[in-house]
């Protein structure tokens, strides 16, 4: 029941969607919420539950191609590196498609599935690129986020002081296995909550705690109170969740907000800014005491002898991996789609491929040529990301505080996807991702510029408005 339930609301969200294209990131936040919990009431708990925010975000992306006059052309026109080395970039991949097509019988299924995971990637951009008309629409997306999944951390709570036994829906016991990480002397239990794993709880308990902080720094009023108490309430599902490299990407998003602005002349406002994070500071005090601080999940976040720490695993997943990706699957790599989360799935012969980094399974599949692109494409979208941040915060306006943080969101999360990238299998992280890169784009577009000029006395065009 539950099930049909769910597939009801995603045929009525799609054809919501294809009347209203901006419909597809709300309904996706929704879906993604609800799918886990249902997935573990359902008989045999399917695999393909995991991508059902994929009709969503297919018809999403169809309907603003077919509503949205010109898409790439004005999305190129602002954003001409960004066009070039994308561009660039697929013609480097066609090697690695060629190697994973002729690799063996039904080699072709893995060129589809490492075609769809990139280019997912780049074309969630574009939704985030036109999606925004305005600032209270951007800051609407993240509150309705935040609210949704904020809800849905109460799993973690639960399922650590065990309020609900024995109830299928909390945890991972209903989907055949349990989440614990062996640490010489002791052992780290997992929490996951209503999610299916404490990768994918502590992801959304991070971007909620970040995405949280936002939303009290870009608001005003009495708003703000709300959104700081919903990020401390983040912090405990955060540090319950088990993974380190989710947690770590807290103090990552602060420091990189901080250099921001000091890099952007603004460093006056820093220390009012410091006071927004005072509460989710003392959450995370406040849940240290309440776990206890010998406690193994305390314990294992502030231990730096265990010899699989986040910097270890930093070295060995960073230049280490990828030099040996190269030694073994030489120049142009493994192939396409060889080394993409849920590869496993595909019943078909294929390489070895063990990288768990991010930077390394992009070795991998595209080899040294497209690792290098991808690289530059990612320098390239930093840059205009950068440019747009900085001269809306010179420019005093709050489009430059929100996309000062969701740049710092984006660092954060490249900082986790280098230790691993385990989390990119979920189809939602990748679209959530690249939409938030488009949002913060998006404040170069021409009518956006002109939005935010007449707000603010109709100031002179900035250079990178199209």
């Amino acid at each position: 029941m539950a099930l049909w339930g769910l597939l009801g609301l995603i045929v009525a969200s799609v054809f919501a969607t294809f009347a209203k294209w901006r419909l597809a990131i709300p309904g996706a936040i929704l879906v993604v919420a609800l799918q886990d919990p249902v997935r573990k009431l359902t008989p045999g708990t399917p695999g393909w539950m995991t991508l059902l925010v994929v009709p969503l975000v297919v018809a999403g992306l169809m309907a603003m191609f077919a509503t949205v006059p010109d898409v790439w052309r004005r999305f190129a026109r602002n954003n001409p590196k960004i066009a070039q080395m994308l561009a660039l970039l697929v013609l480097l991949s066609i090697p690695s498609i060629i190697i994973s097509l002729t690799f063996g019988p039904g080699s072709w299924q893995f060129t589809f599935l490492g075609v769809f995971s990139y280019s997912i990637i780049f074309l969630s951009v574009l939704l985030g690129y036109f999606y925004a008309r305005d600032i209270e629409t951007a800051l609407n997306l993240l509150a309705t986020y935040c609210l949704i999944h904020g809800v849905v951390l109460i799993g973690a709570l639960v399922e650590y002081l065990d309020l609900w036994p024995g109830a299928q829906i909390i945890g991972s016991h209903a989907l055949g296995y349990e989440w614990i990480r062996w640490i010489p002397g002791y052992t780290v239990e997992m929490i996951s909550g209503f999610y299916r794993s404490s990768d994918v709880m502590g992801w959304h308990a991070a971007m909620v705690c970040m995405l949280s902080v936002t939303l009290a720094i870009a608001k005003s009023g009495k708003a703000r109170f709300f959104w700081v108490l919903v990020s401390a309430w983040a912090v405990l599902a955060l540090l319950l969740c088990g993974r380190r490299k989710m947690v770590y990407m807290l103090p990552i998003f602060i420091l990189v907000l901080t250099w921001i602005y000091f890099s952007a002349g603004r460093a006056s406002r820093v220390l009012p800014m410091i006071g927004f994070l005072i509460v989710p500071a003392a959450s995370v005090l406040v849940t240290s005491d309440m776990l206890g601080e010998n406690t193994a999940n305390i314990r294992y976040y502030t231990s730096a002898n265990e010899g699989d720490s986040t910097l270890d695993r930093l070295q060995s997943h960073g230049l280490g991996e990828i030099l040996e990706t190269y030694r073994q699957m030489g120049f142009f790599g493994a192939g396409l789609g060889f080394g993409t989360p849920g590869s496993h799935h595909i019943n078909a012969n294929r390489p070895r491929v063990w990288q768990e980094s991010g930077p390394g399974r992009v070795m991998a599949e595209l080899g040294v040529p497209g690792f290098l692109c991808f690289l530059a494409t990612l320098a390239a979208i930093g840059v205009v990301m950068w440019r747009v941040t900085r001269t809306w915060l010179i420019a005093r306006t709050r489009e430059g505080v929100l996309c000062a943080c969701l740049m710092s969101v984006a660092v954060a999360n490249l900082g986790s996807l280098t230790i691993s990238g385990q989390i990119l299998a979920d189809v939602f992280v990748v679209v959530f991702l690249g939409f938030l890169v488009g949002l913060v784009l998006s404040f170069g577009r021409r009518d956006l510029v002109e939005l935010v000029l007449q707000r603010n006395q109709g100031r002179s065009l900035p250079a990178f408005a199209e």
